[in-house]
């Protein structure tokens, strides 16, 4: 019974955990509104120590707080004002996997927007679609690989994509997925895809064709893929997945952490640029979900967009990203609440007139607002475009819901 012994269990239960997933067994989630500095940073505290998980940001005025089972710290949650939004996020996460089992198999580079899909499935369909509409469209990785050694693949879309003039258009920019727990977001995304190739929304070829006349659009439906085959595992992970660093920064006499081993950088904290980056809204325990990295782009997934947007950076006109969840369209900046954009106007209008149109496509009340507005985080794509490459229209979309699902979004919703 040594310490051998007790490395060896330790170890063992390290990979039961890993096969097994994390079941979220009586767990609760707890909306607390967000009324003060003091709110936000007690929650903070917690989440750094790994004492509770956060699922939003407080963008929408509140945090939604993961909590274990007979957390201590459920009597300050409910003293900040907080209320039960789930009683056992173990149930839904049951719930959601007994849903994709029964879903039956599809035919190879077939997609459907009943249930959600794993990576390679979107995958093949993006090649699919490429195959089919071969005039319009055409398939392509972005430089490099992932940590776990993956692909983040793309589809240009746009008319008569074979000639040499097609690449010289400007360009529009859609992705999704950069946290891997936000399902909702790469099936958008790859609505997005369907919807510009008329496989979907067949209605509005009049108006896509005069798009693609003019744009090339880049579509990367998932641009965390390892986080995002990580979720099979561990459902509600948000980050990359290269090891980052130990728990208070200890490790053990073996080379590994003595409390814990902690993984992924949130890639929505990554960008630069330099004098941004690592200003607020993050922690720099490397356990956190907004643990920023050790400088901009130390991840390769977020190296990898950065690189492929400045070989463009003359073309692009666009930048949107879909994230869950909130119902937000957000407008630049997100680093700081008081820095206001001079052509703050030109937000404003835009803001209304998507607010308007997703209420009368689908009868969801949106709120669109600067992403700093509320509560700032440093490090993000759209502040990065934006700051660094100088596209004006630079925005974030975090889709349905307002938290009575949240990241379990049945798939009824994805459209």
């Amino acid at each position: 019974m040594g310490i051998r012994y007790f490395v060896t269990v330790l170890a063992y239960c390290s990979v039961l955990s890993l096969v097994l997933g994390l079941t979220y067994s009586n767990y609760k989630i707890i909306r607390v509104p967000l009324t003060s500095q003091d709110a936000l940073n007690s929650i903070s505290n917690l989440e750094s120590k790994g004492e509770v998980d956060l699922l939003s940001d407080g963008k929408a005025g509140y945090v939604d707080v993961l909590i274990p089972p007979r957390s201590p710290h459920s009597r300050l949650l409910a003293a900040l004002g907080g209320v039960v939004l789930t009683r056992d996020v173990g149930k839904k996460v049951e719930e959601e996997r007994g849903s994709l089992l029964k879903t039956s198999p599809l035919k190879q580079g077939d997609f459907s927007y009943d249930t959600y899909h794993d990576l390679e499935t979107m995958y093949t369909h993006l090649e699919a679609l490429a195959t089919k509409h071969a005039d319009k469209a055409t398939t392509f990785d972005l430089p490099g690989d992932t940590y776990e050694g993956r692909k983040i693949r793309a589809i240009r879309i746009t008319k008569d994509i074979q000639t040499a003039g097609s690449e010289d258009k400007p360009l529009l920019w859609v992705d999704g997925g950069i946290h891997a727990r936000e399902w909702v977001s790469p099936a958008t995304v790859m609505y997005i895809a369907d919807a510009f190739l008329g496989e979907v929304e067949g209605e509005k070829e009049e108006e896509v064709g005069e798009i693609l006349d003019t744009f090339q659009v880049v579509i990367a439906p998932c641009i965390n893929p390892d986080g995002y085959v990580h979720t099979q595992v561990e459902r509600l992970w948000r980050k990359t997945r290269k090891p980052s660093g130990c728990r208070g920064g200890v490790a053990n006499w073996f080379g590994g952490c003595f409390l814990e081993q902690c993984f992924g950088v949130d890639p929505n904290r990554n960008w630069g640029p330099v004098g941004v980056w690592n200003t607020t809204g993050v922690q720099n325990n490397p356990c956190s979900i907004v643990y920023p990295g050790t400088g901009p782009f130390d991840q390769a997934n977020t190296a990898a967009v950065r690189s492929y947007l400045e070989s463009q950076q003359s073309k692009l006109q666009l930048y949107v990203t879909y994230h869950s969840y909130s119902q937000l369209f957000l407008t630049p900046v997100g680093y700081s609440a008081e820095v206001v954009p001079e052509d703050n106007a030109h937000y404003l209008a835009v803001g209304e007139a998507v607010v308007r149109a997703l209420a009368a496509r689908h009868d969801t009340e949106y709120t669109a607002m600067r992403s700093g507005e509320l509560y700032p985080a440093s490090g993000d794509s759209p502040d990065w475009v934006y700051l660094e490459l100088g596209v004006r229209d630079s925005y974030t979309v975090e889709l349905r819901d307002t938290g009575e699902f949240g990241f379990e979004l049945p798939p009824e919703q994805i459209l």
